[in-house]
């Protein structure tokens, strides 16, 4: 059995079968891979540079696939169409000298493009710093509202010493309490928003805390 498929395959029939259906074969890949470039940049054209050089390429690759097409078409029939290898030749021709061409005046820009590894690093490092930024006007923002309310808390207790009607008293002690907890509140908030190891479960236990309602 072995022999008989080396006696084929060494035969002109067996020779001529797997020329074609190598010739084929090769046409099928040039004829995918053009169709899957032209997917992608349908899709991506808007992040792809060069989009006409991808068309020449689709085209060089194309004009290859019909040239084996040619040759397995010439095979199978016996006869060497001359006309049609010239014009498919030309077309290749064309094509592959163009492509090679293009490639060689955009290498130098080619070689300039950002990677994606690159341009991820740098928008981390941008993303890095604008969080550190945004970080260090929270802590401002929380500093300047802590010393507002101790100030706040500050004048309340002066107007305590400076008036003796009970209603007012009884006022200015219920101002100074709410300021009291709005300000261990906020407190505790700048803490757990920069040390607290576990912040979604401290905040709701300290909205927990806050809210009960404390014994007079």
């Amino acid at each position: 059995m072995f022999q008989g498929l080396v006696d084929f395959c060494t035969s002109f029939g067996g020779l001529t079968s797997l020329a074609v259906a190598s010739d084929l074969a090769i046409a099928l890949a040039y004829f995918a891979i053009p169709t899957t470039m032209a997917v992608v940049f349908w899709h991506r054209k808007e992040d792809i540079p060069y989009p006409w050089l991808w068309t020449l390429f689709v085209l060089f690759i194309v004009a290859c696939g019909i040239t084996h097409v040619v040759h397995a078409w010439s095979a199978i029939a016996g006869v060497h169409y001359l006309e049609a290898h010239v014009i498919i030749g030309i077309v290749t021709a064309f094509a592959s000298v163009g492509t090679a061409i293009a490639f060689a005046f955009v290498l130098p820009e080619i070689k300039n493009l950002p990677s994606p590894r690159r341009q991820r690093m740098l928008l981390e490092e941008m993303v890095t710093a604008r969080t550190a930024e945004k970080d260090e006007l929270v802590r401002e923002i929380n500093h300047r509202v802590g010393n507002q309310l101790q100030v706040m808390n500050s004048l309340v207790r002066l107007e305590k010493q400076r008036t003796d009607d009970p209603e007012v008293l009884g006022l200015l002690h219920r101002l100074e309490s709410e300021l009291i907890k709005m300000n261990e509140r906020h407190h505790n908030h700048s803490k757990i928003d920069y040390l607290g190891p576990n912040l979604e479960a401290d905040r709701l236990l300290l909205d927990q805390n806050t809210e009960r309602p404390q014994a007079s």
